[in-house]
């Protein structure tokens, strides 16, 4: 599952370049538009934001705070070469401004240069080893571009300065799933969890990374979590159905899961094909014909060898992608 992308913060008074309008009535009215643009961000109406901000440079051309959210907001609608054209000729006058650095990392990272993203918040880095937005931004590129190791280094090193964050304690325990460290991956989750009980992605990665160190009632309570924070999450209703019929074996309560996951929605091919892979399957015919009714039945349905005993082949997340770098 996806994590969804946090806010991007507005500027306020953090960029100082540029001189003042030669006009200061000009400049007046400029910095109307500017908290205009301000309050359609806070409203997502990016398109009125735009309008604003560009309103407020024709005014005022010097006004570099309109500069700099004018490129936040192209950088959002994905108009990124848009945000790039405002950006580098800002960072030629402040090279070393570490918010302008960071702004273009981020822009380049929603316009999938990521190599160029990172040369940006290595140069923040270089500047502000401490930087901690730069330092989860640079794990999470490092992560995409498949440099794990590199990317797990960042994090933690975030970690260290601030070691209550939500964000990078779930980016460390699904970095650390990716890595088939599913123990390490518990320790970072659980920290993640106790900040933040109701995150049912965490969870899901709590489910995945128990199933891999067999610990299945670990696995079947992160699923009952899950349904306690959302009764319509079809996937872990459909989680604990795998779960319950082929290695906790109680085939009534695996029914009635796989009824409610179907009911919620279910419609996961390919998880559907790992459950009637197993040999283990209790209540097959029970089973195909429930997903026979939701048109979810293969046309084959033969079972693949999979040893007694032997855990399920499991169709929990291994490791969630990499989510989107953040602009705070």
């Amino acid at each position: 599952m996806k994590r969804a992308l946090p806010g991007i913060a507005l500027v306020c008074g953090l960029l100082v370049l540029g001189g003042c309008a030669t006009n200061p009535q000009n400049h007046d009215i400029a910095a109307e538009y500017y908290d205009v643009g301000n309050a359609y961000m806070d409203l997502g109406q990016f398109d009125k934001a735009v309008a604003a901000y560009q309103n407020a440079l024709r005014m005022d051309p010097s006004f570099a705070k309109a500069d700099l959210n004018l490129a936040q907001v192209y950088a959002r609608l994905k108009r990124t070469d848009d945000a790039v054209a405002i950006l580098k000729p800002l960072l030629a006058k402040d090279p070393q401004n570490t918010l302008l650095l960071s702004t273009l990392g981020w822009a380049y990272h929603l316009g999938d240069r990521d190599e160029d993203a990172l040369a940006q918040y290595d140069a923040i880095l270089a500047v502000s080893p401490a930087d901690q937005n730069a330092l989860y931004n640079d794990g999470i590129i490092l992560w995409k571009l498949d440099r794990k190791s590199e990317a797990l280094d960042r994090i933690r090193k975030l970690l260290t300065y601030a070691p209550d964050d939500t964000d990078a304690l779930y980016a460390a325990g699904s970095l650390l799933l990716a890595m088939d460290d599913p123990a390490g991956s518990a320790d970072m989750l659980a920290r993640c969890l106790e900040k933040k009980d109701d995150d049912p992605e965490a969870w899901y990665l709590v489910a995945a990374g128990a199933e891999r160190l067999k610990k299945y009632s670990r696995a079947l309570d992160a699923y009952d979590k899950i349904i306690a924070i959302d009764a319509t999450q079809a996937d872990a209703w459909f989680g604990e159905t795998r779960l319950l019929l082929t290695v906790i074996e109680d085939p009534q309560r695996g029914l009635d899961a796989l009824s409610k996951a179907l009911a919620a929605g279910f419609k996961d091919a390919a998880a559907v094909k790992t459950l009637l892979d197993s040999t283990n399957l209790l209540e097959r015919d029970k089973v195909e014909a429930a997903l026979k009714d939701h048109d979810l039945l293969p046309e084959a349905a033969a079972p693949e060898a999979n040893p007694a005993g032997a855990s399920p082949a499991s169709a929990a997340p291994q490791g969630a992608s990499p989510p989107e770098a953040i602009q705070h």
